[in-house]
């Protein structure tokens, strides 16, 4: 396992700037798309249910449960269709840090991952058809690890994953306190990601 320095980012609200409460989330124009509301009906019919947590752990597949979610909508006959929307939208990657990341790894010779809460079917696409598979290591997300950020399972196996044998030799950036507060709790160096010019000071004095 390596001790050499580890830069972990989170992908939502880090790499990827469309996600709820950004200020272009990617369903901005769900309504007139779709006729359907996030915030009234997609979020708390579906997104905040607790089938959806089984979905970002691992344990049910996206389409199942998706598929049964648009059925009371007499959706579920464009399935396909509106996971493809969903995933387009919300891919709006902040090439900038990106570019960060990699001019990190080209100066410390030290590895990069992502590690989030996604569920396999986004993250191939992310990976694939995103390109973001071209700028880490590996990405390593809830679905694969069987558990959600900020349970500490989750960063003690993401640790495993990525091969790391001290915790101290990784930095994570996340958008979200709680997920920052779980990864220190697991012995992890992180910050809260407050931006490109947080990241940019923060990598300066890493590696």
């Amino acid at each position: 396992m390596s001790s050499s320095p580890v830069l972990v980012l989170d992908i939502d609200g880090v790499v990827s700037l469309a996600q709820p409460g950004s200020p272009h989330p990617w369903y901005a124009t769900l309504r007139q798309d779709w006729g359907l509301s996030h915030d009234e009906e997609l979020a708390p019919e579906f997104f905040l249910k607790p089938e959806f947590l089984e979905v970002l752990r691992g344990r049910l597949d996206l389409h199942a449960a998706l598929h049964d979610y648009l059925q009371t909508k007499g959706l579920a006959d464009r399935l396909d269709e509106f996971v493809a929307y969903w995933f387009e939208k919300d891919c709006v990657i902040d090439t900038g840090v990106l570019a960060q990341a990699d001019a990190w790894r080209a100066r410390t010779g030290g590895r990069c991952f992502a590690a989030t809460n996604q569920e396999h079917h986004r993250i191939a696409f992310l990976r694939d058809r995103a390109g973001l598979g071209a700028h880490f290591d590996e990405i390593v997300y809830s679905a694969a690890l069987g558990v959600c950020k900020p349970d500490r399972v989750f960063y003690t196996n993401a640790q495993a994953r990525m091969g790391v044998a001290a915790a101290q030799s990784i930095l994570f950036v996340d958008d979200k306190a709680a997920n920052v507060d779980g990864a220190r709790a697991a012995g992890w160096r992180a910050m809260l990601y407050r931006g490109p010019d947080s990241l940019a000071q923060a990598l300066a004095g890493w590696g």
